[in-house]
């Protein structure tokens, strides 16, 4: 039983059956890993600008809002509630994160 032909067409055709149905399962899940990436380093810069803001303006102060672009995405900090419970806060886009 020596076949020295090749791949029979059936055989090629299974192989390339199997990578497509592998690519389109994995596909999904390296755009979701890429959208919380993206997320994530949107959250990063904010908490960076906001520890900035917090040291450029103390909590004493009452400072005003401050916006903020970065990387083309525009950051608003701020302080947010009374005081002796006042919070550092940043939003950008339509997330809001905020440091007691």
């Amino acid at each position: 039983m020596k076949n020295e032909r090749g791949f029979s067409f059936l055989e090629g055709l299974l192989s390339l059956s199997l990578l497509f149905l592998i690519c389109i399962t994995l596909l999904p899940f390296v755009f979701s890993m890429m959208n919380k990436l993206s997320d994530g380093k949107k959250e990063m810069i904010g908490y960076r600008l906001l520890y900035e803001y917090v040291e450029q303006h103390p909590i004493s102060e009452y400072p005003e809002k401050e916006n903020r672009l970065s990387q083309g995405i525009q950051y608003e900090l701020f302080y947010e509630g009374k005081a002796g419970s006042r919070r550092a806060c940043f939003r950008y886009e339509d997330k809001q994160k905020c440091v007691q």
